[in-house]
């Protein structure tokens, strides 16, 4: 195992090397190649097309217009003028996702799509899932990625057991065939620091190869002492002379880190005046003798293309792990003797828990899929065909104590104790097997018609070390999608139907329980006035059974079944040239998500489920003046609407305005500074909270970001 020293040196003369490698100059300047292609398309990068081509909603190579449902991108061109430190801050700006659940963390990327929560069996990189449970996650670094998808509704029909909220899939930067190098610095008004450099170059003309690396310091939010997050990859293509491609792509990342603050704190002090007014902004109710995050990740990624027998086989594998450790002082409620969300007495104190954890997860995955476009009788049908097999390891230990009470006021840290408790202590595995296909067919004057059908088969296990119960359990599923569109002229409508499927929770406890099932029907319309802008308008209603909520408890995420919900609502989303110097963007959300049946407690029934949001949406303007080329300003207006902090919905949370403004100005010759203020104004706001799972339910809130500002200055060679 690579150790997190020796990481660091590797990062860091990584860095060193791309700022001085000896490559010809233009990052994006592709050479001519003749007949040798080396971008898998559908990845390639997004550059000012509106209407590109996505391998998200169809696994082949598919206009977005051409899609049958809503399904949005965002390239890396976004990533580079706005200096995000995670991906989680850019899917704020996409309708249907509620992005950045827990305020600012660090080390995770939260978000719901449609009101369903898609963190977990919702995020994908490169077509293939990052599955994760309980804390054995894998983190992506928006420095990795070439651009974000967005597939909203159900996806099973193509990627099997996953989130009827959508995927979202991180597609990684990948040799294209153009050659060049650039070196960032940035930091932000928080203490985040950072410098990154990319080279890009051939060898010959059948081998692309492009390398990253990036170092950053991370500070502030309440963080007790600086953190540093290190990241390299590294990818190469090979193009063969029976006209196959091989490219290899392999990611590290090792964070070492402490926790931020405004994290798991009371609902009175947080949403809620208390007492004592309310909690200063990122008070961190940790310990910082003993807070502690380290986490060391793998990814190694293949993708092989070639032509066979008429057909154009594509195959995908993947090989992980993620190691990490963690130790939090976390607050939970107060001291005055009650377990509810009351007001608190004057003199109470804020309750904490110190809860540890080793999460030791590794995945192996391999997508094999065969494509070819058939042409009979006026009708031509673009065929796939694809074998998907997935395993996720995970051995864990999780363990609590209780901690020392903290002055909400004037905290004053102290030694708490080692956690001693050990709750969980096992091995679980996940294998996922799905057999599918896929036929678009057009015919006529632009109808386009589209089938899908999938048939799984997933195992779920896990070994009790303490000796508890065990799990072993199978589940079937048979999920499809038809859909309808046609093109007339820069218009095209579409209705959809499909089903999903998602194994419960992989415990004991769910060793009978039938796996969470429903269908969405959706219906849009997609119209491009022109080539650089696009709009899409779309209605969907989904409906979902056996569904499980995860609810903070005791340091750990829980799952309880809710029974039945229904989501249904509207989006928009506009990408419009007003004029050669203005460009104006819109996304809005409208949701109306209900809990249906839920027999443990029938009086939350027709409640909205906790911390959704139901209205939410950004409208922004880009001004690039005529008579200043190499200036570009941005303004954007951010609305966050209401949501509740319990599913009974006694709890209200409040929503806010947030006000964000940017600007990317070519200063010199090949070089450029990208300056971005969020949150303007400061607001002070609260981004969720939620009900814990103990008998006597605590309210956990989650402060919103305040106001940062950054500035990243980058040079191209």
């Amino acid at each position: 195992m690579i150790r997190r020293s020796t990481a660091v040196r590797t990062i860091l003369a990584t860095t060193t090397i791309l700022a001085g490698a000896p490559v010809a100059f233009a990052q994006e300047a592709a050479i001519n190649l003749g007949q040798v292609t080396f971008e898998v398309q559908g990845a390639e990068p997004v550059g000012d097309d509106v209407n590109p081509n996505t391998l998200s909603g169809m696994k082949t190579a598919t206009e977005i217009t051409e899609v049958p449902q809503s399904v949005s991108v965002v390239g890396r061109e976004t990533f580079e003028r706005e200096n995000p430190s995670k991906v989680d801050e850019v899917l704020r700006d996409v309708p249907g996702v509620q992005a950045q659940l827990y305020g600012y963390d660090s080390d995770t990327n939260w978000f719901y799509i449609r009101g369903f929560n898609s963190f977990d069996t919702g995020a994908f990189m490169d077509g293939l899932s990052l599955f994760s449970y309980g804390f054995g996650t894998f983190y992506v670094d928006p420095f990795l990625l070439e651009r974000v998808e967005v597939l909203k509704g159900p996806a099973s029909m193509l990627y099997g057991a996953s989130s009827p909220g959508g995927v979202v899939n991180y597609v990684s930067k990948l040799p294209g065939g153009s050659e060049g190098r650039t070196l960032t610095f940035g930091a932000d008004s928080e203490g985040r620091a950072w410098v990154q450099g990319e080279a890009a170059g051939l060898m010959g003309e059948d081998l692309s190869w492009r390398v990253g690396g990036k170092l950053q310091r991370q500070d502030g939010h309440g963080m007790f002492d600086p953190g540093v997050e290190g990241v390299v990859y590294g990818g190469a293509t090979k193009a063969f002379d029976d006209g196959g491609k091989l490219t290899l792509h392999l990611s590290y990342t090792d964070m070492d880190e402490d926790h931020v603050g405004g994290q798991f704190l009371p609902y009175f002090g947080t949403e809620r005046e208390a007492p004592f007014g309310y909690f200063d902004h990122y008070y961190n109710g940790g310990d910082p003798d003993s807070d502690e995050y380290d986490r060391e990740q793998l990814i190694a990624t293949g993708i092989y293309r070639r032509d066979v027998g008429g057909w154009e086989m594509t195959d995908t594998i993947r090989l992980g792990y993620a190691d990490i450790e963690e130790l939090y002082v976390y607050p939970y409620g107060f001291t005055n003797g009650s377990t509810t969300v009351q007001v608190p007495d004057a003199t109470a104190d804020v309750n904490r828990f110190v809860f540890a954890h080793d999460s030791y997860a590794t995945v192996a995955q391999n997508d094999l899929r065969f494509t070819r476009e058939v042409a009979t009788s006026g009708v031509t049908h673009d065929l796939l065909v694809g074998l998907d097999m997935r395993r996720y390891r995970l051995d864990e230990e999780q363990s609590f104590a209780v901690g020392t009470p903290l002055d909400p006021e004037d905290p004053d840290y102290d030694d708490q104790p080692a956690p001693s408790f050990t709750y969980i202590d096992g091995v679980r595995v996940q294998d996922q097997i799905g057999l599918y296909a896929q036929d678009q067919v057009r015919w006529g004057d632009g109808w386009i018609g589209t089938v899908n059908a999938r048939y799984d088969t997933v195992w779920s296990s896990f070994d009790d070390q303490r000796g508890g119960p065990d799990l072993d359990r199978q589940d079937d599923a048979f999920t499809w999608r038809l859909a309808l569109a046609r093109e007339i002229g820069s218009v095209t409508p579409y209705a959809t139907v499909g089903t999903y499927f998602n194994p419960q929770a992989l415990d004991a406890a769910s060793e009978d329980g039938d796996p969470e099932t429903g269908r969405q029907v959706e219906v849009g319309v997609k119209w491009q006035p022109n080539e650089a802008s696009l709009v899409t308008v779309s209605a969907f209603d989904i409906r979902r059974e056996n569904v499980s909520q995860s609810l903070v408890n005791a340091g750990t995420f829980d799952s309880r079944t809710l029974g039945e919900l229904h989501s249904r609502g509207f989006e928009i989303e506009a990408d419009w040239q007003v004029s050669d110097s203005v460009r104006l963007g819109l996304a809005y959300t409208n949701l109306d998500v209900e809990i249906v049946d839920f027999d443990d407690d029938p009086s939350i029934e027709g409640k909205t489920p906790q911390s959704v949001i139901e209205e939410f949406g950004t409208l922004s303007a880009t001004y690039a003046p005529l008579a200043l080329p190499e200036l570009e300003l941005r303004a954007s207006a951010r609305y966050r609407g209401d949501s509740y902090a319990d599913n009974a919905n006694t709890l209200d949370v409040d929503g806010a305005w947030l006000l964000d403004a940017g600007a990317t100005w070519d200063f010199a010759e090949d070089w450029t500074a990208d300056l971005n203020v969020t949150n303007l104004t400061d607001e002070r706001y609260t981004a969720s909270c939620q009900s814990s799972s103990a008998p006597a339910p605590i309210s956990s809130c989650w402060q919103g970001e305040g106001r940062v500002v950054s500035l990243g200055v980058t040079k191209s060679f």
